[in-house]
C-alpha cells in the first residue's frame, strides 16, 4: 500500500487536469475515491502512469486516429475477397484509389509514423510497402474484370500494411503518436515528447521522466525545510522551475517575459504533482478535431466527472454524420437532466470551448437552458443546415446554440441566412422555413429575458403566410422576378430598424396586387423585437413561397433555388 494523496478542486483548468487524471487512472482500472470536492489516490497507482496515459487516448479517441483509418480498410478487402469481387465497381475502384492516395501513402510516409516506425521491431520495410502502392486508372475501352489482377495485387500490398499496423508495438507508439499530435496537443505543448528538440525517441520513457519521476520524487522527499509554495495547491515546493508556460493559451515563459510578474520576480510556479495533474488536461476535456468542450461543475467532484463523461459519450455516440456537432452532445446531456427532472442542474456553471487555438468562456444561464429544452425539435431540424462563406462550412445549428450561450438574439443570423439564400442559394444548405423554426427558437429567448411581452399569437407564421400569400398574387401577375429587389429593400429596412422603409414597400407591393395589407403588421409598429420578428417571417415567405411537398420535417436543405 502506497501513501494516499488527495487533489483539491481548483480553478477550471486544474478541475479538467482532475477529472482527466481520474479517467486515466479509472479507464486502466485503478482505485480512485472520489469525495465532495477532491480525489484521492494512492502513490502506486503512478507506476507505469505513462502506459495507462496513452493507452487512454489511443481507446478513447480511437474513431479519429489516423492508424484506425488504416486498418479500417481491412473490412473493405474481406467483403470483396468473399463476394470474388462481384460487386467490384467502378465506384470501388474510385474508393480504393481515394484511400491510396488520402489515406494509406499519405499517412505511411508522414514524419510522425517514420519517427515511429524506429521504435517498432519488425522485418517488415513498411515504407518499401508504401512505394509500391499506387492507385489503378481505368483506361478507356478496360472494363473492371481486365485490371481485377492489379487489384488483387494492391489489395495483397495492403493486407500487408494492415497487418503491420494491427502489431501491438504499431498501436502503441504509431497510436501514440497519433494521439500527441491529434489531440494531447491541444492542450499542452512544447515540452517533454512535444517538444521538437526532445532527445528522448520514446514518447512513454521521455513522459515518465519529465512528469511521473519528478513526483515520484517529491512525494518521497522531505518537504520541511522547502520555502516556496505551490501557486495551484499550496504544498511546499522546492524552486520556481515547474512554470505554467506548457499550459496552451495559459502560461507564459518566465525567462522571456518576467514583466508579466511583479517587480519581474516570479513566483508563478506549480509543484510536480499540479504538474502531472495539467498534463492530464487533455484527458478531461472532451476533444473533437480542434474543438473542445469542458463543463467546470465545481460544486461536486463526481458530477463534474459525470457531466464531462456523459459529453465525451454523447459526441462518440453521435452518427458519423452528426460528429462535427460539438454542442450536440451538450444539448442531449441537458435534455437528460430536464428527462430526469433534475431541473437546472447545470445552471450557472461555467462552459468552456477551446475553438481556433483559445478558450472561451460561458455561462450556462438558466434562461438559456430553458429555450435549449423547449427547442429541441426545432433545433434538431437544423442539425444538417449550413452555408458557406468564402471556402468555410457553417453550420446553423452550432451558430445558433453558440448564440443562446452567448445570450444573444438571432437577427443577425437570420439577416445573413436570409441575404445569402438571395444572393448565393447554392452555397446555402437551408430552406426558409428553417429560418422560422430559428424566428421561433429567437422568441423563446427574448421571452426569457423579458421581451416581447404580451406575445400570443404565433406571430411568426401568420407574417411567413402573409409573405408566401403576396408571392402567390405577383406569381399570378407574372411578376415573381420582382420580389428579389423587394426582398433586398426589405432586408436593408429590418437591418436598419427603418420601420416607415419598410412599410413604404410593403404598400407599394400590396397597392400593385390590388389588395389590403394584413392586420398582423400593425403589430410590428408597437416593439422593435415584434417590427423584426414579423418582418423576417414575412421576407421569409415572399423569397422561396410554400414549395410544393413541403412537409417542414425536412433537416437540411438539398434543392436550393
Amino acid at each position: 500500500m502506497g501513501e494516499k494523496t488527495r487533489l483539491y478542486m481548483e480553478d477550471w483548468l486544474y478541475n479538467s487536469g482532475l477529472v482527466g487524471f481520474y479517467n486515466v487512472l479509472k479507464h486502466a482500472e485503478n482505485d480512485v475515491v472520489i469525495k465532495q470536492n477532491y480525489i484521492e489516490f494512492e502513490s502506486d497507482a503512478l507506476v507505469g502512469f505513462e502506459k495507462k496515459y496513452f493507452n487512454y487516448f489511443i481507446d478513447k479517441y480511437k474513431d479519429t486516429l489516423s492508424l484506425n483509418k488504416i486498418i479500417s480498410f481491412e473490412k473493405f478487402i474481406l467483403h470483396h475477397e468473399e463476394n470474388n469481387f462481384e460487386n467490384f465497381n467502378e465506384k470501388s475502384l474510385e474508393f480504393t484509389n481515394k484511400y491510396i492516395s488520402d489515406v494509406a501513402k499519405k499517412q505511411i510516409k508522414s514524419n510522425s509514423y517514420k519517427s515511429a516506425y524506429e521504435l517498432i521491431e519488425s522485418p517488415v520495410d513498411i515504407l518499401g510497402l508504401e512505394k509500391n502502392l499506387k492507385t489503378i486508372n481505368l483506361k478507356k475501352k478496360q472494363e473492371i474484370r481486365d485490371i481485377l489482377p492489379e487489384i488483387k495485387d494492391i489489395f495483397d500490398l495492403m493486407k500487408q500494411v494492415i497487418k503491420y499496423m494491427k502489431l501491438e508495438e504499431s498501436r502503441k507508439y504509431i497510436g501514440a503518436k497519433n494521439a500527441m499530435y491529434s489531440v494531447i496537443k491541444n492542450g499542452w505543448n512544447g515540452v517533454c515528447f512535444l517538444n521538437p528538440q526532445t532527445k528522448e525517441k520514446d514518447m512513454y520513457i521521455d513522459y515518465k521522466c519529465y512528469f511521473i519521476d519528478p513526483t515520484i520524487e517529491y512525494l518521497n522527499t522531505d518537504k520541511s525545510k522547502f520555502k516556496y509554495s505551490c501557486f495551484s495547491c499550496n504544498r511546499k515546493m522546492k524552486d520556481f522551475s515547474n512554470d505554467l508556460s506548457f499550459l496552451n493559451s495559459t502560461g507564459f515563459d518566465v525567462s522571456r517575459k518576467s514583466s508579466h510578474v511583479w517587480d519581474f520576480q516570479n513566483d508563478i510556479a506549480v509543484c510536480p504533482i499540479c504538474k502531472l495533474v495539467y498534463s492530464c488536461v487533455p484527458a478531461g476535456i472532451s476533444y473533437l478535431y480542434d474543438k473542445g468542450i469542458y463543463i467546470n461543475d465545481n460544486s461536486s467532484m463526481r458530477n463534474a466527472i459525470a457531466i464531462n463523461n456523459k459529453i465525451h459519450m454523447g459526441i462518440y455516440r453521435q452518427k458519423d454524420e452528426d460528429k462535427k456537432l460539438t454542442y450536440k452532445a451538450l444539448v442531449e446531456s441537458i435534455n437528460e437532466e430536464y428527462n430526469d427532472k433534475i431541473k437546472y442542474e447545470l445552471a450557472d456553471i461555467q462552459l468552456v470551448r477551446y475553438e481556433d487555438g483559445k478558450y472561451r468562456f460561458n455561462i450556462l444561464s438558466k434562461n438559456s437552458l430553458k429555450v435549449i429544452k423547449d427547442s429541441e425539435d426545432d433545433l434538431n431540424k437544423l442539425i444538417n443546415c449550413g452555408f458557406k462563406e468564402i471556402n468555410t462550412y457553417f453550420n446553423v445549428y452550432e451558430l445558433v446554440i453558440d448564440r443562446l450561450l452567448n445570450s444573444q438574439n438571432m437577427f443577425t443570423l437570420i439577416q445573413k441566412m436570409l441575404h445569402y439564400k438571395l444572393s448565393q442559394p447554392r452555397d446555402s444548405y437551408y430552406h426558409t422555413f428553417h429560418i422560422t423554426r430559428i424566428l421561433r427558437i429567437n422568441i423563446r429567448f427574448l421571452k426569457g429575458v423579458g421581451c416581447m411581452k404580451g406575445v400570443y399569437k404565433d406571430i411568426v407564421k401568420e407574417g411567413n403566410d402573409a409573405g408566401e400569400k403576396l408571392r402567390e398574387k405577383y406569381r399570378s401577375k407574372g411578376s415573381v422576378d420582382k420580389l428579389s429587389g423587394i426582398s433586398y429593400r426589405l432586408l436593408n429596412s429590418l437591418k436598419t430598424n427603418n420601420v416607415d422603409s419598410f412599410m413604404d414597400t410593403l404598400l407599394n407591393c400590396y397597392m400593385y396586387v390590388k389588395s389590403s395589407v394584413p392586420e398582423i403588421f400593425l403589430d410590428t409598429l408597437k416593439d422593435e423585437d415584434k417590427f423584426k420578428t414579423i418582418g423576417y417571417a414575412f421576407v421569409a415567405g415572399l423569397i422561396e413561397g410554400r414549395k410544393e411537398n413541403n412537409t417542414d420535417n425536412e433537416n437540411g436543405g438539398k434543392d436550393n433555388e
